[in-house]
């Protein structure tokens, strides 16, 4: 918890337990219904990939969890030199609670976004107003909600439950308060709203987008060196990845975004 939790800190369905994916059950058992009942060609690709999906994220997300705990039990490019306390293990086992709220929202945007339905597999277009999007408003907006958040008010209701966490995990980035990742899902959001009310949006693209920003954000906080040096300096990809060590020394410092980006660390 935050040192002073403010309002919606805790996720709806904490009370719940580990009985909280049954909120995205509804949803589940319709998508499995149409699989079973309809013709393929009657199927709606864009409904039915949802829940794999979210599937794929957790995945995703264990498959970084145990690559760092390895790592830095036996690595030399660790960043951090110390142990993960189970005090933080603890704090941080509701990592998947965002990929949750993250369904639901897909979900809901699939009845009541227009242009959310029958998406086509893949529009070039699409994927490259996407990435300028992310690198042009969406990381401008980030910056300077990042930035509030290390003020005295915000940091100490919301975002102090993030850098609670000296040595950071992979999930270390998701660890946020509710309120927190409204507002992330909101910026975020933005490529993603745009693209489809514009026509543009294709079901890869979106995929591609999530698991991108999946990508950064545990390869940032996994506390060691996965990318080569030389790489990082010959690279042109400032507006697009990490630099590892920034993002753990950040987060356990508590360290202002004064020359940090979501995605921008170079």
């Amino acid at each position: 918890m935050a040192s002073r939790p403010g309002l919606f800190t805790e996720w709806p369905w904490q009370r719940l337990g580990n009985f909280k994916y049954v909120v995205l059950a509804p949803w589940s058992l319709h998508s499995l219904y149409l699989v079973m009942s309809k013709e393929t060609k009657e199927l709606d690709m864009t409904y039915l990939i949802v829940l794999p999906s979210l599937l794929l994220r957790m995945l995703h997300n264990q498959v970084w969890i145990s690559l760092a705990r390895f790592q830095n039990a036996r690595s030399k490019h660790r960043i951090v030199d110390k142990s993960i306390e189970f005090e933080q293990v603890d704090r941080e086992r509701n990592w998947d609670d965002q990929i949750i709220f993250n369904g639901i929202l897909f979900y809901l945007g699939y009845f009541y976004v227009p242009g959310a339905t029958n998406l086509p597999v893949w529009r070039t277009d699409g994927a490259l107003l996407m990435a300028l999007l992310h690198m042009g408003p969406v990381e401008f907006l980030y910056y300077w909600f990042h930035r509030a958040l290390h003020h005295h008010f915000l940091y100490s209701r919301y975002h102090s439950h993030h850098h609670a966490s000296v040595v950071t995990e992979p999930i270390t980035s998701v660890i946020h308060p509710f309120a927190e990742h409204v507002v992330y899902f909101l910026l975020f959001s933005i490529p993603m709203l745009t693209t489809i009310v514009t026509g543009r949006a294709s079901i890869l693209a979106l995929l591609a987008y999530v698991a991108y920003i999946d990508l950064m954000n545990n390869m940032g906080h996994c506390n060691f060196e996965l990318v080569p040096e030389v790489a990082i300096h010959s690279l042109p990809t400032s507006e697009i990845s990490y630099v590892h060590t920034l993002v753990s020394l950040s987060s356990s410092h508590a360290i202002s975004n004064k020359l940090f980006s979501v995605h921008a660390i170079l």
